[in-house]
């Protein structure tokens, strides 16, 4: 019988040790936004709608700021916009409008090398983030797990029945363990080391033991995201924080899946909206990174694309360094947009915590908390074609770092109707190696 018992607590201890073999089968999380309706004006972080500074949802330059505490101030002053239309964040709002704010910190400081390229991974961060927060909104996928154990005895002497001849497997490994510190000896290993080595392990009188385990997972393709506000500053002495405000609407959605009605026609680039993108100063752009909706004076509507990039200081080829970064700003900009019209994310969220309290025959006591956080956000590659132009380059000075920054804006536009595997003179579409020429002398050359 008692054989028996203690066959049945190794079990139990058993299977309440088993937390680190997770279940990470989870589904796609469902598509359907239902309605609902808009908060009031205090919201859930306990921060007041408050109008700091302007923000106008979409179709304007203004939709960026570099401020003290960003990620609050954005919050109070997107939220005194919507709350003024009805609307809130957090939420799917009667239209069906969707308002998230996403913030990050920059990995390296201010006054450091590589803090614009920190900087554009902050936003990137806080964008994502954001995006993930809308998707929860159709559904997540929550998996959990927990155990609990209390083991508790006590026990005055030695227990008689326990007492039994040692067996021929317990007798060899007694003999390999005497050889294994012989060994140890002889590479040097102190003789206290090895008896610590070989110390049992105390008896506990009692344990206690708690797991828990939750995770949160969601997927989907979204299209339509545009960024509407950006609030960027230092907080404190030594953090940088980058916060984007971004918005769904089955309205963006819908344009998002017909690229070619957001492709700017002629008649937009030659429009007053974008010759005035063409004149803005560094000032204006500095802050403004992703991509956007706008309209042009005629009503048409079309998207706009910022990148920026730093220039890698040299004493030479410092022209080829600043060529390559306007080239980076150019590249990251259609990202922008490409992230825009359409973005295939996955995203979880897994949070670990385990209490162990332990107690021994001797007296001693011993605590053990361990509580874990993983955020795993992916955007799988997917592929957009897409007809873009630059339409203005420019370089300036980032107004807190001082560093030399580099920007590039890109315009969606229509396609165009250019074949290059065609000819009026040529029958077919293949290429013909040319014959070979020597250019006949000129009268007059000096050869």
């Amino acid at each position: 019988m008692k054989k028996y018992l203690i066959f049945l607590g190794v079990v139990f201890l058993a299977s309440c040790s088993g937390g680190d073999d997770k279940k990470n089968e989870d589904d796609t999380a469902a598509t359907n936004i239902k309605e609902e309706t808009a908060s009031s004006d205090q919201l859930e972080n306990g921060l007041k709608a408050q109008a700091h500074f302007q923000v106008s949802e979409d179709l304007t330059l203004e939709n960026s700021i570099i401020i003290e505490t960003p990620s609050d101030k954005l919050i109070e002053s997107v939220q005194a916009k919507l709350q003024s239309q009805g609307k809130s964040l957090n939420i799917v709002n009667q239209d069906g409008s969707i308002y998230m704010i996403g913030t990050a910190s920059t990995g390296v400081p201010v006054n450091s090398n590589g803090f614009i390229t920190s900087r554009n991974i902050a936003f990137a961060k806080a964008e994502l983030r954001a995006k993930i927060q809308i998707l929860r909104l159709s559904g997540e996928v929550i998996t959990s797990e927990r155990n609990s154990a209390l083991i508790s005895k006590n026990i005055q002497g030695s227990d008689p029945d326990a007492v039994k001849k040692a067996s021929f497997i317990e007798k060899v490994s007694t003999l390999a363990d005497k050889s294994i510190d012989k060994a140890l000896s002889e590479l040097g290993v102190s003789e206290g080391e090895i008896a610590a080595l070989n110390q049992s392990q105390k008896e506990k009188r009692y344990s206690e033991n708690f797991y828990n385990y939750v995770s949160s997972y969601v997927g989907s393709m979204i299209k339509g995201v545009s960024v509407i506000k950006i609030a960027e500053g230092e907080v404190g002495s030594s953090d940088y924080e980058v916060a984007v405000c971004v918005k769904y609407s089955p309205e963006q959605q819908s344009e998002a899946a017909n690229i070619r009605s957001l492709g700017a026609s002629v008649e937009t680039l030659n429009s007053n909206t974008v010759n005035n993108l063409r004149n803005l100063s560094s000032e204006d752009l500095v802050s403004k990174i992703g991509a956007q909706f706008f309209k042009d004076e005629n009503g048409n509507r079309f998207i706009l694309g910022f990148g920026q990039s730093s220039v890698q200081k040299s004493e030479t080829r410092q022209s080829s360094f600043l060529n390559i970064a306007r080239r980076k700003a150019r590249l990251q900009a259609v990202e922008n947009i490409k992230n825009l019209l359409s973005e295939d994310l996955v995203g979880k969220e897994i949070s670990e915590s385990t209490e162990k309290i332990s107690e021994f025959q001797n007296g001693e006591q011993s605590i053990f908390t361990e509580d874990n956080y993983s955020e795993l956000i992916q955007s799988k590659r997917s592929s957009v074609r897409l007809n873009t132009m630059n339409i203005k380059d420019w370089s300036g000075e980032h107004p807190v770092s001082k560093t030399m920054v580099v920007g590039a804006i890109v315009i969606l536009t229509d396609s165009n109707n250019i074949n290059f595997n065609s000819s009026v003179n040529q029958k077919n579409n293949s290429t013909n190696r040319s014959e070979y020429s020597v250019s006949k002398d000129i009268e007059g050359e000096d050869f």
